[in-house]
């Protein structure tokens, strides 16, 4: 979207997000020149990002695949965002030969992938503009992956160390939705269940899993062994959306 379109607008609000400080500092001055766009901050590990995210009003995200916690850590800071700013988009930052990352990234919550290696300042602002507007930022051939890999998902699964599942069927998948930053209304609208149903459900699976608020049920889901992204149903759900970019 064009700066002067956005002149009457208040500027969209980054948090970028990268193994490298340095990388992060480059992004840092090159888009804070943009005056569409206002970055309120850069890190580096997961735990700066969510730090940052609850003190600062995020729109967009601008994560690494990987941040310095290691292979795979951007996107799980993606996954616990939703929980602090669950209105806050993602775009995960790729490298030309990490295109096997993209359907995890759109998993884990991202609504854009963009490969820094091919693309110019210009394009990465009409990437953001794009995702704040409501839009997925992806190829087709990208979208094909993200397809193919929700066609082969399998929902969620808590166990114990003896292999015992801690969850009923439903209460994973509330547990699921929970950790994708739904409210208890939206996830008894997904679910058609009452609001009162949902909470009890809720109750339960904090009970059961021996925590005691939506972010750590988030934090527990993200980084459990045994828990897989999203149930299919709500995978197909979302894909049904996806709207092609170029």
């Amino acid at each position: 979207m064009p700066e002067n379109v956005r002149k009457n607008q208040p500027p969209i609000r980054l948090l970028l997000a990268d193994a490298n400080a340095m990388v992060c500092e480059l992004f840092r001055g090159a888009l804070r020149r943009r005056r569409a766009f206002r970055v309120v901050g850069s890190v580096v590990t997961v735990r700066e990002f969510l730090a940052k995210a609850e003190i600062e009003t995020v729109d967009i995200a601008l994560v690494g695949a990987h941040l310095q916690d290691g292979i795979g850590s951007g996107l799980r800071a993606i996954q616990l965002l939703r929980a602090v700013r669950p209105n806050a988009r993602a775009i995960v930052l790729l490298e030309r030969f990490e295109r096997n990352l993209v359907a995890e990234s759109f998993r884990a919550g991202a609504k854009g992938v963009f490969f820094r290696s091919q693309h110019q300042l210009d394009v990465l602002c009409k990437c953001i503009s794009r995702v704040h507007a409501g839009q997925i930022w992806a190829s087709t051939a990208e979208l094909e992956q993200v397809v193919e890999a929700l066609r082969q998902h399998r929902p969620l699964s808590l166990t114990n160390a003896q292999g015992i599942k801690l969850l009923s069927k439903q209460e994973s998948k509330i547990a699921r939705l929970i950790s994708e930053g739904m409210t208890n209304r939206e996830i008894a609208v997904q679910l058609g269940l009452s609001g009162h149903t949902v909470k009890n459900y809720l109750f339960k699976v904090f009970d059961k899993l021996g925590i005691s608020n939506r972010v750590e049920l988030a934090l527990y889901v993200a980084t459990h062994d045994n828990a897989v992204d999203a149930d299919n149903n709500e995978q197909l759900r979302q894909g049904a959306t996806l709207k092609q970019v170029g």
